[in-house]
Formats: C-alpha cells, sequence, structure tokens
C-alpha cells in the first residue's frame, strides 16, 4: 500500500523537497498555491509534522477554520475534505466530476465526518479542488 513520501521529521517540505517527490506534479502544486493566493487570499497553508501518522501533512486554513488537508505522495499531491451528512445535498448540486459525488455517496462515515479525496497529478484536477474549496470556505 502506497503512503505519503513526507515521513522524515526534520526535512521541512520546502518548494526544493516538494519538487523532489511531486516530480511532473509539481506544476499543478504550483498552480494550486498561485490560485489559492489568487482566489483565497486569506487562507493559508500550515504544514506540520504529525507524530501519530509519521508524516507532514499541510491544513488549508481560512478564518480558523480547515478547509481541506494536504498529502504528499510518489508523484502526486491528494486533498482531502470532511463533510457533515447534512452536506449530501449540496455537495450533489457542486460542480465537480460525478465520480467525486459516487466515491462520496458510497463512502462509510468516520464518525460524523465523511471524506472526499482529490488525487492531483495535472492542473486539470483542480477545477474540482477549487469547487469544493469554494464550497467549504463559503465563497462559492
Amino acid at each position: 500500500m502506497q503512503e505519503p513520501v513526507l515521513r522524515d521529521e526534520k526535512e521541512f517540505p520546502s518548494d526544493d523537497v516538494l519538487a523532489r517527490y511531486l516530480g511532473k506534479a509539481k506544476t499543478a502544486w504550483d498552480a494550486f498555491t498561485a490560485r489559492l493566493a489568487e482566489d483565497v487570499s486569506d487562507a493559508s497553508l500550515e504544514w506540520r509534522y504529525y507524530r501519530d501518522g509519521k508524516s507532514w501533512l499541510c491544513k488549508l486554513v481560512r478564518k480558523k477554520k480547515t478547509v481541506c488537508w494536504v498529502s504528499i505522495w510518489d508523484g502526486t499531491f491528494r486533498t482531502t475534505f470532511y463533510f457533515t451528512a447534512r452536506s449530501g445535498q449540496e455537495i450533489e448540486r457542486l460542480p465537480i466530476a460525478q465520480e467525486l459525488k459516487n466515491a462520496y455517496r458510497a463512502q462509510t462515515s468516520s464518525g460524523k465526518l465523511k471524506p472526499i479525496t482529490i488525487e492531483v497529478r495535472s492542473q486539470k484536477e483542480l477545477g474540482n479542488v477549487f469547487s469544493l474549496i469554494g464550497y467549504k470556505s463559503g465563497i462559492r
């Protein structure tokens, strides 16, 4: 089973480190961060090493609210959004890929939350990511 790659607690996920692990997906990462700065300028990306998962994770935060989590994998990054059950009808109306909606419906709740994870290898996946960021952060 594949795992996130940022496992060394002493190696902060700098731009050079991200480029090494993301490879071609670094272009998508750069587009992601540029669009965040443009569309959601009051949001921030916060990197932290989590000892329980033994890896670095990035949290996208806007107005003290966690919008999504970002993890770095070999050649890709993943964004994971968590929603309550009452978000189901709104998610169905969002302009995101049907397979994401299907996966959300099929997903079992973890406590009171259900995740939507998007694997980003290229810029084409960013439309789905930013639709969810807009919904989750109240921008739409």
